[in-house]
């Protein structure tokens, strides 16, 4: 019996354990502070990640159209939902597009405010090991260590400063923008220095982009999703949860992946690939949940005004947006 190819495929599995002390040790002022910028994405520290669901959705991916085509109908992540997690739908379509910048270890350590004179063979080949990253300021130990090459000069304001900005620069490297070994793209600390200097500024396309892109792999036989699995699968439960009726959920206080839980509640979902690819196999237009009722969405990018669909500039490479097709 042969072993379906979507089997070896393996996604970001745990979220790694200083990422989520870190969290919790920044305390609430400065996970506002960070939540500023991040919008609700911070809540992905607290989904279970769900390999089975990503190892199936593979299997009905269009890498011509980029659409998940089922039994009758055809689906796909939109702007207007990824940006609905990060509670940034509001005039999306005015949104400062980031894009990605090459950035060498000096560069990095720059933006960090690392001591470049300090060693740093943990930044070889456009990455950063995340433990490097962590030894600077994943613990409130390292303002007081002078061997930690930190440039805050003892001012602890600062200090806090570039620790919300490594923090979120280690969040979307480990959860967001995944690779394969762990570590960290040394581009993605030029994604958060727009997203802090920039407060017009969006994620979204290129989270779009890169799940497109790591699906598309995948479906090419890469055996690693790079892409935000947390991400799409929670977008792919939601559309199973199916209501008779519209309903509208969420609150001002939480986020939208915060109250993702409690949104999916009662439905049961299938458990390992098997029951996943006989559910997406069974699965009907009439059985699909197309409007989600916490999406405040006032308009939608569906079409430019230069052609039949928008390019979406990714961490990695660009991906064709046509959601009207």
């Amino acid at each position: 019996m042969s072993t379906s190819p979507s089997l070896l495929i393996a996604v970001m599995n745990k979220i790694p354990l200083e990422l989520r002390m870190w969290w919790e040790d920044l305390g609430k002022s400065e996970q506002n502070k960070v939540n500023l910028h991040l919008g609700g994405l911070t809540g992905l520290l607290k989904i279970r990640p769900r390999g089975d669901i990503i190892k199936a959705l593979v299997t009905f991916w269009d890498p011509t159209h980029n659409v998940f085509h089922f039994s009758d109908f055809e689906l796909t992540p939109t702007l207007e939902e990824i940006a609905g997690y990060m509670k940034s739908t509001a005039g999306l379509r005015h949104k400062y597009l980031i894009a990605p910048r090459a950035v060498n270890s000096h560069k990095f350590m720059d933006l960090l405010k690392i001591n470049k004179g300090i060693p740093y063979s943990e930044l070889e080949g456009g990455f950063s090991t995340r433990h490097f990253i962590y030894q600077k300021y994943g613990h409130v130990g390292g303002f007081n260590d002078p061997e930690n090459g930190v440039c805050s000069k003892g001012n602890r304001t600062k200090w806090d400063e570039h620790r919300r900005f490594a923090f979120m620069v280690a969040f979307l490297g480990l959860v967001v923008f995944p690779q394969k070994d762990g570590n960290i793209d040394l581009r993605v600390a030029v994604v958060v220095k727009v997203l802090v200097i920039n407060a017009k500024s969006t994620l979204a396309p290129m989270i779009v982009s890169e799940i497109y892109r790591a699906v598309t792999a995948c479906k090419a036989g890469a055996d690693f999703f790079e892409g935000c699995n947390l991400l799409l699968q929670m977008w792919m439960i939601e559309h199973l949860c199916h209501h008779p009726q519209y309903m509208s959920y969420g609150s001002a206080e939480k986020s939208c992946i915060e109250e993702f839980n409690t949104r999916v509640s009662g439905f049961k979902l299938p458990e390992g690939f098997g029951e996943w690819i006989a559910r997406l196999r069974a699965i009907t237009t009439g059985q699909i949940e197309w409007t989600l009722g916490w999406l405040p969405v006032e308009e939608i990018v569906y079409i430019p005004a230069t052609g039949p669909y928008f390019l979406l500039m990714g961490l990695r490479g660009i991906q064709p947006y046509a959601p009207t097709e």
